[in-house]
């Protein structure tokens, strides 16, 4: 509990008041003196019972990415059975906003979005929150700490990657390959041949031709592409959260695209995937990866089984960079 500086002002004049009445004896002034303490002391008992009973709860449900805004909703529950609580403030330790209610009454939830950014990605703990209030007359604060437990994991910032790396992303490679096999499509018409599903057999058509003509259908080809995060030492802050930064925007950018994307780094591999959760793997690898000393990944790249390769770099002479030559694309984080 602290006094601020209203209250200040008051015990001042309270102060120079009780020295007004001991010089004069004026009963009138011992009578204020008195009152002036009696406001001081329910001050006191008022904002203690204000602030007790009272429990808070954090809710973000939408995915963080660094530095963009977001709603956190705090809902905050008045376990009193009869005392309402008035002019209550949620504040915290770390990048949230405050959160200023009014009233709560007494054995009820009140809910309150308020927004939150967060600069860095990572994994944030909730920590410690506080409320607290001045009321009844804004002579004292009080703050008392709320644990709230549970972590947020905030995704690498999100960039646009579409005129970085156009003949990927161009209409002529990302167009589907077909090729013969158990899809939907018809591919061609070909001889009925010995294991062949007679289900596939064209009767029609046989009998014109007197002989059995069976469907071959067509299949899309997967379109596989595989991401390399340098991730090595040196440390390279600036430069190495670029790095995070495009590789997240490129994955994206590929899985929209109904690619099957892998994420090589060192020390963490997120396999062949496509679609919304195969993105958010990926995604939470990147949000919490760090610089290693040396590369021991658990995986290696197949030029002629595993599509396209994209090596991010941090810059020019990286320790990544011999594996640049047997990449299709490089991409360099200081360039950027």
């Amino acid at each position: 509990m602290k006094t601020t500086r209203e209250g200040k002002r008051f015990i001042l004049a309270a102060f120079l008041i009780a020295v007004a009445a001991i010089n004069t004896g004026n009963n009138l002034i011992y009578l204020i003196l008195s009152m002036m303490i009696s406001f001081l002391l329910l001050s006191v008992l008022l904002l203690k019972i204000n602030l007790s009973g009272l429990m808070l709860e954090v809710y973000i449900s939408s995915p963080l990415f660094a530095g963009e805004e977001t709603t956190a909703v705090f809902s905050i529950t008045n376990k009193k059975r009869f005392i309402p609580s008035y002019s209550v403030r949620v504040t915290a330790d770390t990048d949230f906003s405050n959160a200023y209610y009014t009233l709560i009454p007494s054995s009820s939830t009140v809910r309150k979005e308020t927004p939150v950014i967060f600069p860095k990605r990572g994994l944030y703990s909730y920590g410690n929150f506080y409320v607290q209030s001045g009321f009844p007359f804004i002579l004292l604060e009080d703050r008392r700490p709320v644990k709230v437990s549970g972590e947020i994991l905030v995704y690498p910032t999100l960039i646009e990657v579409d005129g970085i790396i156009p003949e990927i992303s161009g209409s002529e490679i990302a167009e589907t390959i077909r090729v013969k096999g158990s899809g939907d499509e018809i591919h061609s018409i070909r001889e009925f041949g010995y294991g062949d599903d007679w289900h596939k057999i064209l009767w029609k058509v046989s009998a014109r031709a007197s002989t059995l003509l069976v469907r071959e259908f067509a299949e899309h080809e997967f379109r596989r592409v595989t991401i390399i995060t340098d991730n090595l030492r040196p440390v390279e802050p600036e430069m190495f959260e670029k790095a995070v930064s495009l590789s997240a925007s490129i994955s994206k950018l590929f899985i929209e695209m109904g690619f099957h994307v892998r994420l090589l780094s060192c020390k963490k591999v997120v396999p062949f995937g496509s679609g919304d959760e195969h993105l958010f793997r990926i995604l939470d690898t990147l949000a919490v990866i760090k610089e290693e000393n040396s590369w021991e990944c658990p995986a290696s790249y197949n030029y002629d089984t595993d599509g396209i390769s994209i090596v991010v770099l941090k810059k020019q002479g990286s320790m990544l960079t011999g594996c640049a030559s047997s990449c299709d694309i490089v991409i360099y984080a200081d360039n950027i």
